[in-house]
């Protein structure tokens, strides 16, 4: 009996330790629909977040349990919870606004998931599938001068849909040029607050760079 008992303790202990540890910041997260996740299904969104940081390497750094930002979150590429179609609200989008991230978020976040704040806390929305659903890619600055290319944030060739919430104003609004090669071959043109379920299927899954100028 004692044997057993040591065998037993010792194979709970050995999956204890080949079982990944979570980064502190998704560790912590302590939203809701988060914490009801099971262990599995944390690991898999996990492996999920550090597949896109080792193919992008470019100071890309995880800033919840399913978001990931650039250049101290002016882009956050959202991704789905297990077993859910779209991505969740940006809790990062919330505390811009100084609303609560598991209360508050809801009255932000009201056009397909894209924030749409204060006129300065608006942002252009990217969506890996059809419906706004899939991987969600967010801005909120305009790049006219250099432009983006999606494949330093993990989403070549990936966008389905999209939603721009900036408004149509000189200050704030933003066309969005949304190209198939190194800002040539234009694919589509995003008007302030309009947005798209999915884009025909000769531009569908085609998009390699962008760029948003103000009006």
């Amino acid at each position: 009996m004692v044997l057993l008992a040591a065998a037993i303790t010792g194979g709970a202990t050995a999956q204890a330790q080949e079982r990944p540890v979570l980064p502190a910041v998704a560790a912590a997260d302590n939203r809701l629909d988060v914490r009801a996740l099971s262990s599995l299904e944390r690991q898999e969104l996990q492996a999920e977040i550090d597949t896109v940081l080792a193919e992008t390497d470019n100071g890309g750094v995880q800033i919840s349990a399913n978001e990931i930002s650039w250049n101290g979150g002016e882009p956050i590429l959202a991704f789905p919870l297990p077993g859910e179609i779209e991505a969740p609200p940006s809790s990062a989008a919330a505390r811009a606004e100084g609303l609560s991230a598991t209360v508050d978020v809801e009255p932000l976040v009201n056009w397909e998931q894209c924030p749409a704040g204060a006129d300065d806390n608006r942002w252009y929305c990217f969506y890996q599938y059809s419906n706004f659903g899939g991987r969600r890619l967010q801005w909120n600055h305009a790049h006219c001068t250099t432009g983006i290319r999606f494949a330093d944030y993990g989403f070549d060739n990936m966008t389905t849909g999209w939603v721009n919430t900036t408004k149509n104003a000189a200050d704030v609004g933003m066309i969005v040029t949304v190209y198939d090669g190194w800002f040539t071959g234009t694919l589509w043109r995003e008007q302030p607050w309009t947005k798209v379920s999915k884009v025909d299927p000769f531009h569908d899954n085609k998009a390699s760079s962008f760029k948003a100028c103000r009006k």
